[in-house]
């Protein structure tokens, strides 16, 4: 998030500084399917139709950056997922193109229409070993991402369409207080992170409790360069993500460039 938090490039994409990379350990173990653990029953059909608004954090939802809409079509055993943001005058910024065969994920393809890049995620088996698979992470200028390297497939990856459908999946071990480690995919570095989840507070939202669910690296090295990402969250079934306050996709034009951008996403969930 099916009640995705859909804005989520959230971005484990946008660590910046080398020397921190380099100080991580490489990203975890090959996993055997290309889905968050625990998410094996999700419907990534569902919502057919979500949208949202990005608003300038610290402008009490007045001033719009961007829309939102995730459309998900089904075909067989096939899902098509298209994440698209739009500038206020109804031009598409941005938009984030996911396809699950099998409630797996099979490809997922960002393009950034204003900034000019891209990225995208391949999942395949490995030739020395078909029962296990690899993934292929790839990101560049334009907005044909260049092919990507294998890689083992960490069992825990998280990416922007399946935040929610992890965090759900893990629902009572967050409201127990336990942290929940994952792996969550950077296209700038084209490899993982480990990230973290974990409940930070409870409130009461137009008369409906709600909980707080913070996303921060897991790195005490990164920690302090990237902001934690707030997830405001239904405490009642089925735990609809209200809003998030952090990294999202599209950027924003800062004099002659593009910068990575934090916004208030807001869901219209109906």
């Amino acid at each position: 998030m099916t009640k995705y938090p859909p804005g989520f490039i959230l971005t484990a994409r946008r660590i910046v500084l080398l020397a921190l990379w380099l100080s991580l350990l490489p990203a975890g173990l090959a996993g055997d399917a290309a889905r968050p653990a625990g998410t094996a029953g999700f419907d990534y059909a569902e919502p057919k139709l979500l949208t949202g608004t990005l608003y300038e954090i610290g402008s009490h939802q007045k001033k719009v950056l961007y829309t939102f809409r995730r459309t998900a079509v089904q075909s067989g055993a096939v899902v098509h997922v298209e994440r698209q943001f739009f500038r206020t005058n109804g031009i598409m910024a941005a938009v984030d193109k996911v396809v699950y065969k099998s409630n797996r994920l099979e490809s997922y393809r960002m393009q950034d229409f204003q900034a000019r890049v891209s990225g995208a995620v391949r999942v395949a088996p490995d030739p020395k070993g078909p029962t296990r698979q690899q993934i292929f992470i790839s990101y560049g200028p334009g907005l044909v991402p260049p092919i990507g390297n294998a890689q083992n497939l960490p069992s825990d990856i998280v990416y922007d369409d399946t935040v929610y459908p992890f965090m759900m999946a893990h629902w009572d071990a967050l409201m127990r207080g336990d942290i929940v480690k994952f792996h969550f995919i950077s296209f700038e570095w084209e490899r993982t992170f480990m990230f973290q989840f974990v409940k930070t507070g409870d409130s009461v939202q137009r008369n409906r409790p709600v909980v707080r669910i913070t996303m921060k690296p897991v790195s005490i090295l990164i920690a302090p360069f990237m902001d934690p990402l707030i997830f405001t969250v239904e405490k009642a079934s089925p735990h609809r993500i209200l809003s998030y306050i952090g990294r999202t996709t599209p950027r924003i034009q800062k004099g002659d460039s593009w910068k990575y951008l934090d916004a208030e996403t807001v869901f219209d969930w109906k």
